[in-house]
């Protein structure tokens, strides 16, 4: 009796591994198939992405070296970020120019310049898992420089993506508040008041670019909200000289109604004002004044790195 329980419990067994092998074996195509696609999904996104240590790029920038000096501030701002604190300043700038025209080099001079370790350049932005891999690298360095490229955001726009364009958005979001990342993209086509300049806060041109035509211009704002914007650049302003800035030049009422009527919303008015600080507090760092001054050239500057118009 004992001998047929343990030839039936070797039987049982025998049967259960067999079974287990069957099993494996009907599984072997899908787990290898998971394994390729996993490969497969490794190589797009090392192709749609570079994590590279700023120390050994090249920056060579021939021709660009006026508009270099002119976003001098902007380069401080990233550079000595607690300098600028007390600036709520989004950290995302949008280069935009012809094909071929410096925008990337221009970027990576930038990071150069601005003192950044790593640059991660993300050449497929309509890649979700390369937009990831981005995300969890700049995690990673979180305790470094980091400046996030993106390169021909247009081609984005172009396809009108709403679920691309809501991930590419809460990347730039996220990752721009951070005091440690610059998020920087380029474009060839560009719309005034589009998509594009929604996401981004700062927009540096280079000669030549090519703008669509606007859907919404600035004087087409009713009376009843251009009153507001200028309400609200009125307090921006009074913000900025309660905290030491001064307005060099010109008065308060005549500040408020140039930003107010340049303005297209209130977004528009912070970071026009922001701006404006940024500036005049670069110009204190270096020398260049003795207390951080607002003067109407730098309201002027300031408008233009907001608000692009057709030249």
């Amino acid at each position: 009796m004992e001998g047929e329980s343990t030839a039936l419990t070797l039987l049982t067994e025998q049967i259960i591994l067999i079974a287990t092998v069957i099993g494996m074996v009907a599984a072997l195509p899908a787990l290898i198939e998971f394994w390729i696609d996993r490969r497969k999904r490794r190589e797009r996104i090392a192709l749609s992405l570079d994590d590279l240590d700023v120390a050994d790029i090249d920056t060579p920038l021939a021709g660009l070296d006026g508009l270099l000096d002119d976003i001098a501030d902007l380069i401080d701002r990233a550079k000595h970020p607690d300098a600028y604190g007390a600036l709520r300043a989004g950290n995302e700038i949008l280069i935009i120019g012809p094909n071929l025209n410096g925008k990337t080099a221009l970027a990576r001079r930038i990071a150069k310049d601005a003192g950044f370790d790593r640059l991660i350049i993300v050449y497929n932005p309509r890649s979700a898992d390369a937009l990831a891999k981005a995300k969890s690298l700049i995690w990673h360095y979180r305790r470094r420089k980091v400046m996030l490229l993106l390169p021909r955001l247009d081609h984005v726009a172009e396809h009108e993506d709403d679920e691309v364009f809501a991930e590419l958005d809460a990347l730039i979001d996220t990752t721009s508040s951070l005091s440690n990342v610059l998020v920087v993209g380029t474009a060839v086509r560009f719309e005034p008041n589009g998509l594009l300049d929604n996401m981004f806060g700062i927009v540096l041109a280079l000669p030549g670019t090519p703008l669509a035509p606007q859907q919404h211009r600035g004087q087409d704002v009713a009376d009843e909200a251009r009153s507001v914007l200028l309400e609200v650049a009125q307090f921006y302003l009074q913000q900025a000289t309660g905290g030491g800035f001064v307005l060099q030049g010109l008065d308060e009422p005549l500040a408020v109604q140039r930003i107010g009527q340049a303005a297209r919303s209130a977004a528009d008015v912070e970071d026009i004002v922001v701006l404006c600080q940024t500036t005049a507090l670069y110009l204190r760092r270096s020398g260049a004044t003795a207390v951080p001054e607002i003067t109407a050239d730098i309201i002027e500057k300031s408008i233009r790195r907001v608000i692009v118009t057709q030249a």
